[in-house]
């Protein structure tokens, strides 16, 4: 089965990054997609993660405000609480292009998921 996403936004807030106990890095932000139909303005948040050396790389330029496309595959969290399921969608991100204004003299370069980061 295919399970692949595009969706374009701005971050919400600054990418947090973590560190789990098996030394694996992990980046999570939330990018707000806003939409626009006659007058009426809709927004949508999504969940977004990059894992290691991807994550590493692309995390200190991953600020507020910062509008980018997200290429990845959707996936859904579940847990519970207090006898209820809850389920959350989530993109884990393969790609992240930087939708940076012509203005911007330092265009932040758009990189993959395993390309080679030496020198970023």
């Amino acid at each position: 089965m295919i399970n692949n996403i595009t969706i374009g936004g701005r971050l919400t807030a600054d990418a947090e990054i973590k560190h789990t106990n098996q030394g694996s890095i992990i980046c999570n932000f939330t990018l707000a997609n806003n939409r626009k139909y006659k007058e009426i303005e809709n927004s949508t948040y999504i969940e977004v993660s990059l894992f290691g050396s991807f994550a590493s790389a692309i995390h200190p330029h991953l600020k507020k405000g910062v509008s980018v496309n997200v290429v990845g595959e959707l996936t859904q969290d579940s847990w519970e609480h207090e006898g209820r399921t809850y389920y959350k969608h989530r993109i884990k991100a393969k790609e992240i292009d930087f939708r940076t204004p012509k203005k911007d003299k330092q265009a932040i370069p758009n990189i993959e998921e395993g390309d080679n980061y030496e020198g970023f």
